[in-house]
This record gives structure tokens, sequence and C-alpha cells, in this order.
């Protein structure tokens, strides 16, 4: 994928999901690496379109707002 394309399933997806979702969750459902989909959720994060919060050694993504 393509990185604006990327952003947009990420954001689309959380937009989407009833509850938050892991980074694991995000990466699975977009057959992306681990590490793709925490960088991206990263960068939305600070683009400040996403929160997150941790639980453990997870963290979980949702729209900010």
């Amino acid at each position: 994928m393509v990185q604006k394309r990327v952003d947009q399933a990420i954001f689309k997806l959380l937009k989407s999901s009833p509850q938050p979702l892991s980074t694991l969750d995000i990466a699975t459902k977009l057959h992306l690496a681990w590490h793709t989909a925490d960088r991206y959720c990263l960068k939305l994060q600070l683009q400040q379109k996403v929160s997150s919060f941790t639980i453990g050694k997870s963290t979980a993504w949702f729209i900010k707002g």
C-alpha cells in the first residue's frame, strides 16, 4: 500500500469499529506488518486524528473526539 492509502485504511477501519482496536488487530485486518501498522497509527496520532491507551503491553487505538 502507498502511504496515504495506509493512513486512510487505518482511519477508515478505526472509524467503523465500535470499540478501540489494538495494533495487532489493525495489522491483521489490513494485512500489514505489525511495525507498519504501529508507525502509521503513531503518525495519525501526531496529526491528532486518533488517540490511544495502553493495556499491559498492548496499545489500543480509537478515533479522537
